[in-house]
């Protein structure tokens, strides 16, 4: 069996119960449901959560709700025990379960295909122990990275190489997560072997890349208007992903060829 496990917790401080803000007229939180249940190699939905508002819309949608326990519900909780312990929930009542997709509940760049390129990669290729989706890094690249140390700038950490361009083509490629689709097998969350700080993702990590544009969810006021973007303008969305591919494709042919 594969399952989602939507994570939605209920204390926001940047936007007081944003995972059912109203974006078009329907809870940020439905659009995940939705994506969810449109997946074609997804079995049964799950919504975690410490919020009756929220359990409300979940159960609305036929969605089964994983009560969130106090002591995962705080603001500095390691969200890998939350997802642990959601995973052992779902084990206890279901021990044919084989793989496991959680999405965040503030998201709504994502959808049914997406989440089944990564259920398919995992029932295809045995060596793998997770997939997950990231962008790659352009002017926010690591190696340009800044930190204020006595009210002054200086390189982040100890990445006070000299020899870093100005040109980014320069740098050695680096990805994010893209706040997107996290799918691995259940017994990775106690393996407790992935990469920092996704423990619960064991080894063998294969990527899905999308273009940046995806990889944003709603951490504060400015996200949502994004969001908003996204939902009312979907051909839009699609074409300015296929230019993005178009343009990458073209940029590194050309220097493929210098």
């Amino acid at each position: 069996m594969n399952v989602v496990i939507i994570t939605a917790r209920a204390g926001s401080k940047s936007i007081p119960s944003k995972n059912i803000l109203k974006l078009d007229g329907r809870p940020l939180l439905a659009y995940v449901i939705d994506a969810a249940q449109k997946a074609a190699r997804i079995d049964r939905v799950f919504v975690d959560t410490d919020g009756a508002e929220i359990a409300a819309v979940a159960r609305d949608m036929g969605v089964e709700v994983i009560d969130r326990p106090e002591e995962l519900a705080g603001d500095h909780v390691n969200h890998g025990d939350v997802i642990q312990y959601d995973v052992h929930h779902v084990r206890a009542r279901h021990p044919d379960l084989r793989n496991v997709v959680v999405l965040l509940g503030n998201t709504v760049m994502i959808d049914g295909p997406l989440i089944d390129e990564a259920v398919s990669l995992l029932e295809a290729r045995d060596e793998l122990d997770s997939v997950m989706t990231v962008w790659e890094a352009g002017d926010d690249h690591p190696l340009r990275a800044l930190e204020i140390r006595d009210g002054q700038v200086c390189p982040y950490g100890n990445l006070n190489d000299t020899t870093v361009s100005t040109e980014r083509q320069s740098y050695p490629k680096a990805y994010y997560y893209d706040q997107g689709v996290w799918a691995f097998r259940h017994s990775c969350v106690d393996a407790k072997e992935g990469p920092r700080p996704w423990w619960w993702m064991g080894k063998n990590v294969y990527p899905i890349v999308r273009p940046w544009i995806t990889g944003r969810d709603i951490n504060g006021p400015f996200d949502v208007p994004f969001h908003e973007w996204w939902i009312r303008y979907p051909e839009r969305i699609q074409r300015a992903i296929e230019d993005e591919w178009t343009s990458r494709a073209r940029t590194e042919s050309q220097e493929s060829d210098i």
